[in-house]
């Protein structure tokens, strides 16, 4: 019983959410650089701390393989991005990701989502997507019920 004890306070004090500092990442200016891709994490680098917290997250160069665009420009099936996190992954994922083609800079993620094991769908947070003032459409979107989802 103590070792389940000791178990759960250490989980309880390395599980610390990251401070994302507000307006951290600059407004989109053109929702047309805008894409909705499905892709496979491979590695996050080279972290950029966004504030001087030593919990605030960074910009890590981000590496995509497997990626599918399901609206907006297309993205090559290999690509990197910047990326907020406060960490980088500890193993590989498929996640589906709104990414900003940035001219003369590196592409920046602007939202990113995991797949519900049992429904299929990564949906967006509303909190993420809405400043994006974006709609897009496509197959495998939806957006009925409020968020964007995406169905792969």
């Amino acid at each position: 019983m103590n070792t389940v004890l000791a178990m759960l306070v250490i989980q309880a004090v390395v599980n610390v959410p990251a401070y994302s500092p507000p307006a951290a990442l600059p407004p989109v200016t053109d929702v047309g650089r805008l894409s909705v891709v499905v892709a496979t994490t491979v590695s996050e680098t080279d972290p950029q701390p966004l504030c001087d917290r030593p919990d605030c997250t960074s910009l890590f160069l981000s590496r995509y393989r497997d990626a599918r665009t399901l609206a907006g420009p297309a993205v090559e099936p290999e690509f990197s991005a910047r990326v907020e996190m406060g960490s980088p992954w500890n193993m590989s994922y498929r996640l589906a990701l709104i990414v900003e083609e940035r001219p003369g800079q590196e592409r920046l993620v602007r939202a990113m989502a995991g797949f519900n094991q049992r429904t299929g769908q990564a949906c967006f947070e509303s909190r993420h997507t809405r400043p994006l003032n974006w709609t897009p459409e496509g197959a495998g979107l939806s957006h009925t019920t409020g968020p964007i989802c995406v169905t792969e």
